[in-house]
């Protein structure tokens, strides 16, 4: 392999292994494993590839999907590990020599830095506890006090803290994890049974001698979730990317597209949330950034509720919708959840998506980017939506109607806010 080779991967987990082992966990955390649909969302990555790329992913990457993406224009090489077994696919890579031979003067351009990640880019990448540190919302929390901006949680150290945050809010709070993602490890504790259930399993588990570090929120009333994209270079300098706004089921992300050019002043956004980059770079991070966001029901704009030090889903769908412009189009990233009967796979889902498939032109289209294991009874996959602006909620129900035409059957499918 060239030393310009750009090796693309990743653990999409990376929040659970930055989290450390002697914090109380909120009872929707519980022991977490590993998902077999998070471990297979690294095919995702194949949406960063530029030619000569090489993406290697923990699992096989199905013949259709790969056909899909290469109609799309996103060419590269893949290398498969197989089914390695648990823990970081860094970490499977390290342990081959005949891998690690290939990558020899690769630049390894991750999903997250984990330390593995760190040991395998031969230090090249922020260090493994720099990362950890400014992805935690304990971090993302006491920057937004100290910058003064609006929206700040607080920290409690404490059950007794936590009783006294929640009951402070009138039980309009939600309590969140410092490495919660996605809705993972976030509760909403609207009444003093709920408390009182979450204030129990914590004090066990203090009583074995964990500690508390949680941060209580006040939950607004909203009108829109969207996310601010930046990049960092190693020098303090930044690039803004854009804005995405979000589509979230509950406090789980479900779709990101372009946003509206009414919904935000984008400029004044990107001057805001531009004063986390001193900090982040003080603290010795540089990288991709997404800064999660919200708009109130009363028009106050809420700029930093947290920050991923990291790749992202919004990054993702920032660099679809790039492609979509090159052809007059706009590009959306969008979540399904199927049920599959015995037999079924993604195969069947990219069938039934024959007439809207997506073939990198000026023509409206619909592109699956990932699900190879996807099998009975079903599960989660990401589709690419190419089409005309204003055109989106259309064309979420015409997924929907092409899925049931050929007998899939959707889990459900969430309209934007």
């Amino acid at each position: 392999m060239t030393e310009h080779l750009v090796v693309r991967l990743g653990t999409f987990d990376a929040e659970s292994r930055w989290r450390p082992t002697d914090l109380a966990a909120l009872p929707a955390i519980g022991n977490s494993g590993s998902d077999p649909a998070v471990d297979a969302m690294d095919e995702l990555l194949a949406g960063f590839c530029d030619p000569g790329d090489l993406l290697i992913t923990r699992r096989p990457m199905s013949t259709a999907v790969r056909e899909g993406l290469t109609d799309v224009g996103l060419r590269f090489d893949h290398l498969a590990l197989g089914d390695p077994g648990p823990g970081p696919i860094e970490r499977h890579i390290l342990a081959d020599q005949t891998i690690m031979t290939q990558l020899r003067g690769a630049t390894i351009a991750p999903y997250a830095v984990l330390p593995e990640t760190w040991t395998l880019a031969k230090q090249l990448l922020p260090a493994p506890d720099v990362v950890a540190q400014v992805n935690s919302k304990t971090w993302s929390n006491e920057l937004v006090r100290r910058l003064g901006l609006p929206g700040a949680g607080r920290l409690v150290r404490s059950t007794d803290e936590l009783v006294d945050a929640v009951t402070a809010l009138d039980f309009k709070a939600l309590i969140k994890d410092p490495y919660g993602v996605s809705g993972r490890a976030l509760l909403e504790a609207n009444s003093p049974g709920v408390l009182k259930a979450i204030e129990r399993v914590l004090r066990k588990q203090v009583d074995q001698g964990l500690r508390v570090e949680l941060v209580v929120q006040e939950k607004f009333r909203k009108q829109h979730d969207f996310s601010g994209h930046l990049h960092l270079d190693p020098d303090g300098s930044w690039e803004f990317l854009g804005i995405q706004q979000m589509t979230n089921r509950g406090f789980r992300h479900f779709g990101s597209s372009p946003a509206t050019p009414s919904l935000i002043d984008q400029g004044w956004y990107a001057e805001t949330v531009a004063e986390v980059m001193p900090a982040l770079t003080e603290a010795g991070y540089w990288g991709p950034v997404g800064i999660d966001s919200m708009l109130l029901d009363d028009g106050t704009v809420i700029p930093v509720l947290e920050i991923n030090a990291r790749q992202s889903l919004g990054l993702l769908a920032i660099h679809l919708d790039r492609q979509a412009r090159e052809h007059g189009l706009t590009g959306h990233l969008w979540q399904l959840e199927l049920n599959l009967a015995p037999g079924e796979s993604v195969e069947d889902l990219i069938r039934a998506f024959d007439t809207i498939r997506y073939a990198g032109t000026a023509q409206p289209g619909v592109t699956v980017l990932n699900g190879s294991t996807l099998a009975a009874p079903g599960g989660r996959v990401h589709v690419a939506i190419f089409c005309a602006a204003g055109e989106i909620h259309r064309w979420r129900q015409r997924l929907l109607t092409e899925l049931i035409s050929v007998g899939l059957t959707p889990r459900g499918m969430t309209d934007a806010a």
